[in-house]
């Protein structure tokens, strides 16, 4: 027989899954991600979508040859089969970089991103998001006497692994 207390706990338990809605992110978020290691901005048209702006954390090389890279970038954000704890994301993303490797050049990356969003509000960290997924896509560079272009790229800078931290305000 199940005790009134236990019974109690189990319809709170059920409704709340089965009532409950995602949490809202309607106001702007800062946040980390990975590749690249990037500071990130999203200002969010809704729920659903979101754009987002990124400035990479500049990366040096020190050693026989020097290397330097900085670069942003740009996405649109949108939030699919969105739950109470968990969201998918789709980001066509944009972005460019100056390399310095001995010679200048630079890279435009266009993309997409997709990964796995989870909403930590059940375990009282409020408006705060981690995502994790990959990213893939192409890139251009342009040095000052060549050319080149990258196809499908999903494990050289700007794309791979995606890990991040966003919190809303």
């Amino acid at each position: 027989m199940i005790k009134p207390f236990r019974l109690l706990i189990i319809l709170f338990l059920l409704v709340s899954v089965l009532f409950c809605e995602p949490p809202p992110r309607d106001g702007m978020a800062l946040g980390y991600m990975t590749t690249p290691n990037s500071i990130v901005y999203r200002s969010p048209f809704s729920d659903e979508r979101a754009a987002d702006f990124w400035l990479d954390i500049p990366e040096f090389t020190i050693g026989e040859v020097g290397a330097f890279r900085i670069g942003c970038g740009a996405g649109y954000a949108m939030f699919i089969v969105r739950q109470d704890d968990f969201a998918f994301m789709l980001r066509p993303q944009v972005s460019f970089a100056y390399i310095e490797q001995g010679y200048h050049r630079g890279e435009i990356a266009l993309g997409v991103a997709g990964a796995v969003t989870a909403y930590l509000d059940h375990i009282g960290l409020e408006d705060v998001d981690v995502y994790a997924g990959i990213s893939l896509g192409s890139t251009i560079e342009l040095g000052e006497d060549f050319t080149a272009f990258h196809l499908l790229l999903s494990r050289q800078e700007p794309f791979g692994i995606l890990i991040g931290v966003m919190k809303y305000f």
